[in-house]
């Protein structure tokens, strides 16, 4: 009968536990998702298009930022999905007639890369309707919590005017501005709306602004004044 070696027996047995432990370690690791979209045009970086949500970074917040600025929203292509981001991706997700929870996940990708944007001429007709109302309550009295059809706060007339073009906003001045992503100055637009601590109004352009003023005690059109932040309601 023919023996076998202890160093072969030993052999034989570490062969084995790479093999098991090589295969157990193959099992265990998961593939890499497929890019669910791996023939779409690079908006500004390769990426895989994973599901993306505020915290997340990478070239697919990138490719989801810059994408959203196809769509007028001027955020910072920083791979970094903060608030600004956030506050987009939700606004797009509410136009696009989709959940708006702030996840860039399948649907909301499809949307991004082969949605039809709005044309500029559909946004300019939304906007002239917000200013036409907005600048037809000129001189209509300031009245705290009013929204109309004679008085107005701020937030009242900002809330009326934008419902000319569909948009319903929040009632208070905070929400109106936390509910859409911030611009800046230097890109702002006719029909950005504009914040204030406890206050809002509406860019009309050429460094104008409508607001229904608590000072002047009325609904005025006059120069932006201070230090607001602008937000894209009409992308």
């Amino acid at each position: 009968m023919k023996t076998v070696s202890l160093s072969q027996k030993l052999a034989t047995v570490s062969t084995c536990v790479v093999i098991c432990a090589s295969g157990l370690y193959a099992a265990a690791t998961p593939a890499s998702a497929a890019d669910p979209y791996p023939n779409a045009p690079n908006c500004v970086v390769e990426s895989d298009h994973v599901k993306v949500k505020s915290g997340s970074t990478g070239n697919s917040v990138k490719e989801a930022q810059c994408w959203l600025n196809k769509y007028n929203y001027g955020l910072s292509v920083d791979g970094k999905f903060g608030p600004a981001t956030d506050a987009a991706v939700r606004s797009f997700q509410k136009a696009h007639g989709l959940t708006a929870d702030g996840v860039v996940g399948p649907k909301t990708w499809n949307a991004l890369i082969y949605g039809s944007k709005p044309s500029q001429d559909s946004r300019a007709a939304r906007v002239n309707s917000v200013i036409s109302y907005a600048r037809s309550q000129v001189g209509d009295r300031y009245v705290w919590g009013a929204e109309g059809p004679n008085s107005f706060d701020c937030s009242g007339l900002t809330l009326r005017a934008f419902e000319k073009a569909g948009i319903k906003l929040p009632r208070t001045s905070g929400a109106q501005a936390a509910a859409y992503p911030k611009v800046p100055a230097s890109q702002r637009q006719p029909g950005d709306l504009m914040h204030y601590p406890g206050h809002v109004g509406i860019y009309v352009g050429n460094g104008k602004m409508i607001d229904a003023s608590r000072s002047k005690g009325e609904v005025v059109e006059r120069p932006v004044w201070g230090t607001p932040t602008y937000h894209r309601v009409i992308p």
